[in-house]
């Protein structure tokens, strides 16, 4: 009988219009950005020859100006702007030289040296960061960031390509999607196709209270088969992503880095900021622990969609509840707030719905609250599953499968 349930479940969720037309607009999405905005995206790792080549123009004139007036020396005031040219105009030249000659190793190895010499020019203007409360740690941690992330690439011991640089092959475009908050998309996904698991059914209401089988249990064969159905639906969308993302741009190497932020392992710290340390993790490693965590925030999400859906028996009320539960930590979150209601963070199931960033300790790093890790995470949604799975017991007893479709009607 349970499979059997499953399996009707499962194909009337695979008719289901509303799906079917939210699965088409994804699909859309996909492709429209796959063909249409990520070959024409340009990244803070893009490189622009001609560009490149007007800067060195500028550099060589304003050499050139100081050779003629004598200023090629140390001066107290400004140091030494010509030696610093200089060094910035060898550095460009090369640049353009590695990027014609498709010598990408090199390539990398020489924009970390402008890297230096950039971040140093970008760390004197406030402006960039001016909303930031720790700008100087802030301005630190990105150039260690890229600094990591560009050696990770000389470490992996694969042919870099410009795509690679760019951060847009397939494996890379995957990370950068659970990174940003775009991730939220998976979750409602969750949400949507979740909706109506139980409603779905109130035109047919006298047929199902004649199936010899539980109302909980009723229940948590259609939560399952939401599950099932979700996790199905999104592997075959991130398949097709990579697909057409690695026809363009390669498939990437899951040796790859992805820099990570973690709590310094000193035990003192500085006037009571404890500053951060920096290392690289693989894509492997970091597609793995992504994978750990995403099926429990759908199966969190699924069960409090149970609930709601017994409560409001309405399947957009249930969609509308939820997306304002998926974002409410936007309501509240500060970088300088660690506590909610006098709790700390770490303990609201809503601060890892960020998982991706919860995953690199950026989350960790914004809020610097060094309990927010990914182990907490797990322990703490996996306890919220545990109270929910109480919660919606107990509504499903109250309101049982006569009386909830009865009032549905």
């Amino acid at each position: 009988m349970t499979i059997s349930m499953i399996i009707h479940e499962f194909k009337m969720m695979l008719r289901s219009k509303k799906n079917v037309l939210f699965i088409i607009a994804l699909i859309s999405l996909i492709v429209a950005y796959c063909f249409l905005i990520l070959p024409n995206r340009e990244t803070a790792d893009s490189f622009d020859i001609e560009e490149k080549e007007a800067e060195m123009e500028n550099l060589g004139a304003m050499r050139q100006g100081m050779i003629d007036r004598g200023g090629t020396g140390f001066n107290r005031m400004t140091g030494t702007p010509y030696a610093q040219n200089t060094y910035e105009f060898q550095v460009k030249s090369r640049l353009v030289h590695a990027f014609k000659d498709q010598n990408f190793h090199r390539f990398v190895q020489l924009k970390m040296k402008e890297n230096d010499y950039d971040t140093r020019i970008a760390s004197l203007d406030w402006n960039l960061i001016a909303d930031a409360p720790y700008p100087s740690l802030d301005m630190e941690r990105n150039i260690e960031l890229t600094k990591l992330r560009y050696q990770g690439y000389l470490d992996a011991d694969v042919s870099i390509t410009y795509e690679m640089i760019e951060q847009k092959t397939a494996l890379q475009t995957s990370v950068k999607f659970i990174l940003d908050t775009t991730a939220a998309i998976l979750l409602f996904c969750a949400i949507y196709f979740s909706s109506d698991m139980i409603t779905r059914n109130k035109e047919h209401r006298s047929v199902l209270q004649g199936v010899p089988v539980g109302w909980y249990r009723l229940i948590n064969v259609k939560s399952f088969v939401a599950f099932l159905y979700t996790l199905v639906i999104l592997l075959g969308l991130f398949l097709l992503a990579m697909l057409l993302i690695a026809i363009q741009n390669g498939f990437g190497s899951f040796k790859l880095p992805v820099p990570i932020t973690l709590p310094s392992s000193q035990p003192d710290d500085y006037m009571g900021y404890r500053f951060s340390e920096f290392d690289n993790m693989t894509i492997a490693k970091f597609l793995l622990l992504s994978l750990g965590i995403i099926p429990v925030l759908i199966y969190l999400f699924i069960r409090l969609n149970a609930i709601f859906s017994l409560l409001f028996k309405n399947p957009w009320i249930v969609i509308m509840v939820s997306t304002v539960l998926l974002f409410v930590e936007r309501i509240y979150y500060s970088r300088t707030t660690t506590e909610l209601f006098g709790i700390d963070l770490s303990y609201f199931p809503q601060t890892y719905f960020d998982f991706g960033r919860v995953i690199s300790g950026e989350k960790y790093y914004l809020i610097h609250l060094e309990s927010i890790t990914y182990q907490q995470g797990i322990i703490v949604l996996l306890s919220s599953i545990v109270v929910l799975e109480i919660i919606l017991f107990v509504i499903s007893r109250a309101i049982n499968k006569r009386k909830f479709y009865r009032k549905a009607a």
